[in-house]
């Protein structure tokens, strides 16, 4: 789940687990590969998480052996996904395409859907999310998890746990999309992935030193970021008219840049709680707004950008950051050569390594329609933070809401949740 798991554990409410295998019906050609890009690996010590949560109304027709036939025909389309992890003599890592398979959970749950969602702080969805990282043993590690939740109503939770050396979290996203209409009888037709699809435009001239990178020590082939603080989630609903709109002023009709308000709020929040030193460099990662096709292929193509100031971020003004997030480079291309020029030898995190703020806002979650029915609740998160923190924004059930996932040092959480009921993003 949340936390790593065996067979047959839960962690109190969610408990009789059972652990199988599922993967495409149709054998790989033997000897295919998938070669992760330098992009790619940059990412390999993190994975990413989404959990959706479906009415009784909806879900209590729908049996294992539904679920697992859709997984079937998904993986017919994506294959090479079902894999696993090999190095070259260089130590580069790549993917054999074996078909061995993702590992599928089942478990139930002693709540109620309505009882569930009660909760207010929705971090408890790690729970339906089953996580185990990659390594020790690269050749017998699965790139993808499964969970199936039948709550004690009837109702329905299914996540993915996804390593991030695939593809970001848009590919997750939509592959559960694909899924979702399997499952409700569609056919599906998933591109292959070519070459040429996993590289991004170079819009900008290579950084060279790009920040939103950190190196850290070797990991060998246990895939799991090295931390030297105990790390603390915390998961809201905020709505943008009474909780964000009135942290930045407007002229008229001017859209408000409701993400980039947003991640002002929590940049200016956390800086008054970390004094020594502020962060005055954060990451921004969201989808590339100058790719206008639809994601239709698994890649890692997630725009990567950095902003610095050179003033006190807590004595700052919301409008000042959001103006300086306006002018962010992207650094994918720089980490892209940096993990070539070593071949994957040295080990990197993204998430983290500065202060890293998400942006999913801009992908219908709801549209994971089974049965016609899109899920009551979504919840994103990744895996593998670094100890600069992580913050997800994405959609909410309602289209005034946005959810934010927060993910920071445990010993700073409770301070930064007081700075955000002073300023109106939690009741306080």
């Amino acid at each position: 789940m949340g936390q790593s798991q065996e067979k047959g554990q839960g962690q109190g409410s969610i408990y009789n687990m059972k652990l199988s295998t599922v993967g495409a019906t149709r054998p790989t050609e033997t000897g295919t590969t998938h070669e992760p890009t330098g992009l790619d690996l940059a990412m390999k010590l993190h994975y990413l998480k989404a959990a959706y949560i479906y009415t009784p109304e909806m879900a209590r027709d729908l049996s294992v052996t539904h679920v697992k036939e859709a997984m079937f025909k998904l993986f017919d389309q994506i294959a090479w996904t079902t894999g696993r992890l090999w190095r070259r003599d260089s130590g580069r890592p790549y993917i054999k395409c074996n078909d061995c398979g993702a590992r599928f959970v089942e478990g139930e749950c002693n709540f109620t859907v309505e009882e569930w969602l009660s909760k207010p702080d929705r971090s408890v969805d790690e729970f339906l999310v089953y996580h185990q990282p990659v390594g020790p043993e690269l050749p017998f590690s699965p790139l993808i998890y499964v969970q199936m939740t039948r709550f004690k109503c009837r109702g329905l939770a299914l996540a993915l746990s996804w390593a991030n050396i695939m593809g970001d979290s848009f590919s997750l996203l939509y592959a559960f999309n694909l899924w979702a209409k399997v499952l409700s009888g569609d056919k599906i037709n998933a591109l292959e992935t070519s070459t040429m699809d996993r590289r991004f435009p170079k819009t900008n001239p290579t950084v060279k030193d790009p920040k939103s990178i950190k190196q850290v020590d070797p990991v060998g082939d246990l895939w799991i970021t090295p931390n030297n603080k105990k790390m603390a989630r915390y998961c809201f609903n905020l709505t943008v008219a009474d909780q964000i709109s009135p942290h930045f002023p407007t002229n008229g009709d001017d859209q408000i840049p409701v993400f980039e308000i947003l991640a002002g709020i929590i940049w200016k929040s956390i800086a008054k709680v970390r004094e020594a030193p502020e962060p005055l460099t954060v990451t921004i990662i969201r989808k590339d707004p100058n790719d206008l096709k639809p994601i239709r292929s698994i890649r890692n193509s997630q725009m990567i950008s950095s902003v610095h100031v050179d003033f006190p971020v807590a004595e700052a003004s919301v409008e000042e950051l959001v103006r300086c997030m306006e002018r962010a480079t992207d650094e994918r291309c720089g980490i892209d050569e940096m993990e070539e020029r070593c071949d994957g030898s040295l080990d990197y995190i993204v998430y983290g390594a500065k202060l890293t703020f998400v942006d999913l806002s801009e992908v219908d979650l709801y549209e994971a329609r089974v049965m016609g029915k899109s899920p009551e609740s979504v919840y994103c998160n990744v895996e593998g933070i670094g100890e600069e923190g992580l913050v997800v924004v994405y959609a909410a059930a309602k289209s005034d809401e946005r959810v934010v996932t927060m993910t920071l040092p445990q010993e700073e959480m409770d301070w930064v949740k007081s700075e955000f009921g002073k300023c109106g993003l939690i009741n306080g």
